[in-house]
């Protein structure tokens, strides 16, 4: 891992000669300022790993520099220098959060053996950091994959030969179908998973906002940056982001990804620093981007950079083997009585994975006792067509009275359109034409309100 290694020491001869150590006998990048006031300004631009600091220097000295540091960059070590220790000062610094304490003049051996060690904690909290977000967002949600019908059999087929590899990815299918939890399955599968994977929903944030929550900004570089962040694509080295709803994403950013995929490299906003990209890019839409391309909404250059290997994810209706897995796994502490089930196994799901687990959640509140019936599931909106070719649909729940309203309709309109067409002919000829009596012509006229 190359280290970068930023030394402060208003001499300059002691700055020269810790860079020209530290360059012959590490492989860390090093840079050096004689001030802490300049130290701040290229902390503020670059990222630093460790930062070796004289205690007394003009303006801000050394131990102001440490608590800057720990308050804005704590996962960056320090190493404290001083001509003129005193034991007092060597204990605020270490209460402070520096690494260790080093009385001039030190030996290189000294100096290399600290920084060595300063470097593997480092390295050590940067580790520590993203595991625990990794286990964070494995609390936060729960990994859930079933795969017992044919499509998704050959789908994990698919994922299994794509995800060793580097290619891009790009994940079709309706909303709520699991396309994020393919891209960890991806992720899971692949060799990227020691690394991060990072999620982003491109619809969720605002427009504004998006660019630096990718990209990561410095400070000063908009109204409200008064610290340097990093962004989504730097904290992911040779991970996976996995960028949902990616056809919302502004042309105009669109044009900055084709680039950083291109280039592996990027700035942030307000930067000038050039940074490595090297993570893999999943994208996922519930939309038909070529379509998209078509109509100028999404262009078509960064369609093929990003559709180079492509997953259909098909709806739950089309995967219906699927069901009572998924069924198992939501459940929990519940079970289902054979006609909750049933009415389950018999619905479409145009919600898909999303709305199942979020009806079972529903009965599972409901529900008296451990067991859920088929009245506590919430009302199933299923339509059906009515009739060939007539392109009516009725929902199964109250679909009678829903079919009486219907019929009712057309009722009207037929009879008010033979009123129209014949209404100086006598009822019973109109009735006749019909083919229904007086009586009840006359009598739905009534009730319809119809007169000649």
């Amino acid at each position: 891992m190359n280290y970068r290694i930023l030394i402060v020491d208003d001499e300059k001869n002691m700055c020269r000669s810790l860079e020209i150590l530290l360059e012959s006998e590490t492989n860390c990048k090093t840079s050096s300022v004689t001030s802490a006031e300049a130290a701040i300004k290229t902390l503020d631009r670059t990222d630093y790993d460790l930062v070796v600091t004289d205690l007394t220097m003009p303006g801000m000295n050394g131990m102001e520099l440490l608590r800057y540091i720990k308050e804005h960059y704590p996962q960056t070590q320090v190493i404290m220098m001083t001509a003129y220790s005193t034991v007092q000062s060597a204990i605020e610094a270490i209460k402070i959060g520096a690494y260790d304490y080093l009385l001039k003049p030190f030996n290189d051996d000294e100096f290399l053996l600290s920084v060595r060690k300063a470097l593997e904690i480092s390295e050590l909290k940067n580790e520590n950091v993203v595991l625990k977000e990794l286990l964070a967002d494995k609390e936060k949600k729960e990994f859930v994959f079933v795969a017992d019908s044919p499509a998704m059999k050959e789908l994990v087929f698919k994922v299994e030969k794509v995800a060793p590899t580097n290619s891009n990815i790009l994940i079709t299918g309706e909303s709520g179908t699991g396309k994020e939890v393919i891209a960890r399955l991806v992720h899971i599968t692949g060799s990227a998973n020691k690394s991060r994977f990072i999620a982003i929903n491109c619809a969720s944030i605002p427009e504004n906002l998006l660019e630096s929550e990718l990209f990561g900004y410095e400070k000063g570089a908009f109204s409200g940056a008064v610290k340097k962040k990093q962004g989504k694509f730097e904290l992911a080295p040779n991970g996976i982001i996995f960028l949902d709803e990616i056809a919302e994403m502004p042309l105009s950013l669109q044009a900055k990804l084709l680039r950083v995929i291109e280039e592996k490299t990027f700035e942030r906003l307000g930067g000038v620093d050039t940074i490595s990209f090297s993570s893999r890019i999943i994208a996922a839409t519930n939309k038909d981007l070529q379509t998209l391309v078509k109509e100028g909404r999404f262009r078509e250059d960064l369609f093929y950079r990003l559709n180079v290997f492509r997953i259909d994810l098909p709806p739950l209706r089309e995967r219906k083997e699927d069901i009572p897995g998924l069924i198992k796994l939501f459940l929990r502490t519940k079970r289902l009585s054979d006609e909750a089930y049933a009415t389950l196994l018999a619905y479409d799901f145009p919600g898909n994975i999303r709305e199942l687990s979020n009806i079972i959640e529903s009965a599972s509140i409901v529900a008296r006792g451990n067991t859920i019936k088929a009245e506590d599931l919430p009302l199933l909106k299923r339509e059906i067509t009515v009739g060939e070719g007539t392109g009516l649909k009725v929902e199964v729940n109250n679909g009678f009275a829903q079919i009486e309203n219907i019929k009712e309709k057309f009722e009207r309109e037929i009879i008010s359109e033979a009123i129209k067409m014949y209404g100086s002919l006598p009822n019973d000829e109109i009735a006749k034409m019909l083919g229904t009596t007086r009586r009840i012509l006359e009598a739905r006229m009534k009730h319809y309100g119809i007169s000649k």
